[in-house]
């Protein structure tokens, strides 16, 4: 995947909001290194999705062996009703991680976006080495 077309985008962007070039290569390295997290936590993600993906499987194929070897259908409910609640508790693990990593989309979106469009004294503040001269006039009438 080419990412010239998303930095050319950044570019006008950053020039529109009158950004420097070295507040732009800052974000653009913040926005990669980003991407890189998100990467990652995906695959993580992902690992543990088709983890739980596996489990239901082999419980899915344990609950229907039981269940063809049950005599009443009661014994083959119980079987159905404990595959059935584990089958539930994951999905619901699996909603937990999607929202977990949207949250986490999210909070690097309104970063990049704070970071690209934050003026300069907002990134660097300036260091006061002085008194302010309204405080300096006052300590000058007070003497």
């Amino acid at each position: 995947m080419d990412d010239s077309a998303n930095i050319d985008r950044t570019r006008t962007i950053a020039w529109q909001a009158g950004a420097s070039s070295a507040h732009l290569a800052e974000c653009q390295k913040m926005a990669l290194q980003q991407q890189h997290d998100l990467v990652q936590d995906a695959q993580q993600r992902m690992a543990v999705w088709v983890r739980r993906r596996q489990v239901a499987l082999e419980t899915g194929i344990d609950a229907f062996t039981r269940m063809s070897a049950c005599k009443t259908p009661v014994e083959m409910t119980t079987i159905c009703g404990e595959w059935v609640s584990g089958s539930i508790t994951r999905i619901l693990a699996d909603l937990d991680d999607a929202q977990a990593h949207t949250v986490r989309m999210a909070q690097y979106f309104q970063k990049a976006s704070n970071a690209l469009f934050a003026t300069p004294a907002e990134i660097h503040p300036p260091v006061a080495t002085e008194e302010p001269p309204a405080q300096q006039q006052l300590r000058e009438a007070a003497d």
